[in-house]
């Protein structure tokens, strides 16, 4: 059997790129928002153009297939280098990309043309391509979430690889003096054969990194529809529950008067109609949100979101004999995503109310500094120092019940301070078991 010569590996190598540069294209394609894969396809399309050069000489002219050769090889490990950075989602300076294939081009054309040293221009040659697959493996080895761990160190195992057969290859050339790059010695087949492992390898972990970072979105969007239900069921359950209570007393007490029972079905319809606006605002913004549950950032006014959600809330407070306070303010401008920070308060003036005893006050205000601070401030329930240092813990195989026995989802608070410290605030939370409970929520002016 014929072992395989110089031109077979590299066509192989071709091969192997094209399949890369196509699968890449592809998830390019597929999956538009992650960044890397489209850097990793012009890479490997880079690589074909490289190996096909470099296997026509003699046919096609010599500074064409060894000097313009090695500028695309040197252009597939800087673009495989951009793809990982674009991937980390980190900033990609393409002048520094340029400049490297340049400064290659600029020296192989000195060595080849200008002064033709061949073993001088090979040395440099893979010296500098050392040197890249090195910046590579220093980008790699920084620190990862876990997912990502693996797929990384493949990366970095495959990019150290080919940082010490470029070594190897000069240690070569050094002492044995070839003279040509493409002469068929041993040292040559070696070096060959292991760019064809490298971007084998290679392929299998760019493909682990797309197939990781899919998986991890996919999560990530479960998760956050997750949250939207909490949401829902959070800022419904009260609202439809009260309808359903006063429905239940208009149609069931017969001794109730009429003019009573008029003023009742007109707060129900009342209570109703904004429960509906309620669940349209949240419906609609579940769908502008079906990528992920990020803030939109601008400025709205606090002050009026406050009002709202105490005109929403009012009636389960009326029923439970609590009174609401708020000597609002003007000027009150956030900077924020209102949608966000509308569900935080409507959560803890709910929760407010829940845990307050009838007859109790809710007290909200709000102050104006280097930022916004929100107080929500109740005489119920409180809480002991234990419960209150677990707030933020999950907690849904069991809630806190209110002061009439409300039931809640366990995702409330939790997904408040979540909300807050995504749009660059910070809560924090008060009590004492008995005397009453108050939550601070700092937030940004606009």
């Amino acid at each position: 059997m014929k072992p395989l010569d110089l031109n077979t590996l590299v066509y192989i190598i071709a091969a192997i790129s094209l399949l890369f540069a196509v699968l890449m294209l592809l998830f390019s394609k597929m999956t538009p928002s992650i960044k890397g894969p489209l850097h990793w396809s012009l890479g490997s399309f880079s690589a074909v153009v490289s190996s096909f050069l470099f296997a026509s000489f003699p046919a096609v002219n010599g500074f064409i297939a060894i000097v313009v050769s090695s500028g695309f090889t040197i252009l597939t490990i800087v673009l495989y280098w951009a793809g990982i950075r674009a991937f980390k989602e980190l900033s990609v300076n393409y002048k520094v990309l340029a400049g490297l294939v340049l400064l290659q081009l600029v020296v192989a054309t000195l060595f080849y043309s200008v002064i033709p040293m061949p073993n001088t221009r090979m040395v440099a040659y893979s010296v500098l391509s050392t040197f890249v697959c090195l910046l590579a493996i220093s980008e790699l080895v920084k620190p990862v979430a876990k997912p990502y761990r693996l797929a990384f160190g493949l990366c970095t195992v495959v990019f150290t690889i080919s940082a010490l057969t470029s070594i190897f290859r000069i240690v070569v050339i050094i002492m044995s003096k070839p003279g040509v790059p493409y002469a068929p010695t041993n040292a040559n087949l070696t070096f060959y054969f292991f760019i064809n492992l490298t971007q084998a390898l290679l392929l299998f972990s760019f493909v682990l990194l797309i197939s990781t970072k899919i998986a991890e979105r996919l999560k990530k969007k479960v998760e956050d529809q997750r949250k939207f239900y909490s949401i829902i069921a959070h800022d419904l359950s009260g609202p439809v529950g009260m309808i359903n209570a006063m429905l239940n007393m208009a149609n069931q007490d017969i001794e109730l008067e009429e003019n009573h029972k008029k003023q009742i079905y007109t707060e129900v319809e009342n209570l109703s109609a904004s429960t509906h606006h309620l669940l349209q605002n949240l419906l609609y913004w579940s769908r502008n949100q079906l990528e992920d549950l990020r803030p939109y950032l601008r400025k709205f006014d606090l002050n009026k979101v406050i009002l709202e959600n105490i005109e929403f809330l009012q009636q389960i407070a009326k029923s439970k004999h609590i009174t609401i306070v708020y000597n609002h303010q003007t000027d009150l401008f956030c900077h924020a995503d209102a949608r966000m920070i509308d569900t935080v308060l409507r959560n803890l003036i709910s929760n407010a109310i829940k845990f307050s005893y009838s007859g109790g006050t809710i007290e909200i205000s709000v102050e104006k500094s280097e930022v916004l601070i929100v107080r929500i401030k109740d005489n119920g329930m409180g809480m002991s120092e234990e419960v209150r240092k677990n707030l933020f813990v999950s907690r849904e195989n069991g809630t806190t019940s209110g002061t009439k026995g409300e039931k809640g989802t366990g995702l409330g608070l939790m997904l408040c301070k979540e909300f807050v410290e995504t749009n660059n605030g910070s809560i924090t939370v008060l009590s004492k078991e008995g005397v009453g409970t108050e939550v601070v929520v700092k937030l940004p002016v606009a």
